[in-house]
């Protein structure tokens, strides 16, 4: 190569800056196939990943209800557990309290919660104690509205879980005023509870189950919003058993308030 003026080259030294940088752009960053990883797979993984994670908790939830709804059944075609059950509350109560301290072990240990078995076992006691206060409620209430509730739960539960997973608008950014109208029901709920025990005023606690249901039915959404990811907040796939029992309580207690709304009127 001709210099002007006979000029030389810079050295070619350590000392001298930019001597071996390469341009912008030029093995800045190694590829995905020379890091080992195969391309068509960087852009599919955390996809795959959600897909395996959201077919999981539906099933989980599947046989949860599944559970839920064989015991719901057991008081309409035996009698006697019908009757044993319904002159027993000592159970009820046993059942409330294990559901609950189960509950709180898996939501606020999340050793319990990831680590297999236990979660397997908890999950499992957690289902038999809804299934038994389900079949339980369900034994004091003729066959026909607890039909028509669970009717009305599977289409609406249905519905809710197809606009969620379709709609563009992110639910889960409701979780301030979800919060704020969940006090407000739990108090607006505690004063109709007196005022049908103690003054035999029915028509509050009808007024606050159709308002629970419709609340359910949104933290419904939100919860499968956080099973499919993409949303300002979102579920760890390592979270299976949280999102499971998230989603199965959701559709039990839409359940419940259903059949406290269209139950017969003298339970």
């Amino acid at each position: 190569m001709a210099y002007f003026n006979n000029q030389q080259p810079p050295p070619v030294n350590p000392g001298y800056a930019g001597w071996n940088v390469p341009p912008q752009g030029v093995g800045a960053m190694p590829h995905y196939a020379e890091s080992g990883i195969p391309k068509h797979e960087m852009g599919f993984s955390d996809q795959t990943i959600r897909a395996a994670f959201i077919r999981k908790v539906f099933f989980m939830v599947s046989i949860m209800l599944a559970v839920v709804t064989v015991m719901s059944a057991i008081p309409f075609i035996h009698t006697p557990t019908k009757l044993f059950i319904q002159q027993n509350h000592g159970i009820y109560l046993l059942g409330y309290f294990t559901f609950l301290v189960v509950y709180i072990a898996l939501m606020c240990c999340e050793g319990v919660r990831r680590s297999f078995p236990s979660n397997i076992i908890c999950t499992a006691i957690l289902t038999l104690s809804i299934g038994y206060m389900t079949m339980v409620l369900c034994s004091v209430h003729e066959l026909t509205p607890v039909l028509m509730c669970l009717a009305i739960t599977c289409v609406c539960c249905g519905s809710i879980i197809i606009f969620a997973s379709q709609t563009k608008y992110d639910l889960t950014s409701m979780m301030g005023f979800m919060f704020i109208a969940s006090m407000v029901l739990m108090v607006f709920g505690l004063v109709a509870a007196v005022s049908m025990i103690a003054f035999k005023v029915r028509f509050l606690y009808t007024i606050y189950a159709g308002l629970a249901a419709l609340l359910f039915m949104v933290y419904l959404a939100i919860d499968i919003q956080m099973l499919m990811g993409g949303r300002k907040y979102e579920i760890s796939p390592e979270d299976h058993i949280f999102a499971a029992i998230q989603i199965f309580l959701d559709i039990v207690y839409i359940f419940w308030m259903l059949l406290s709304l269209f139950g017969s009127s003298n339970n």
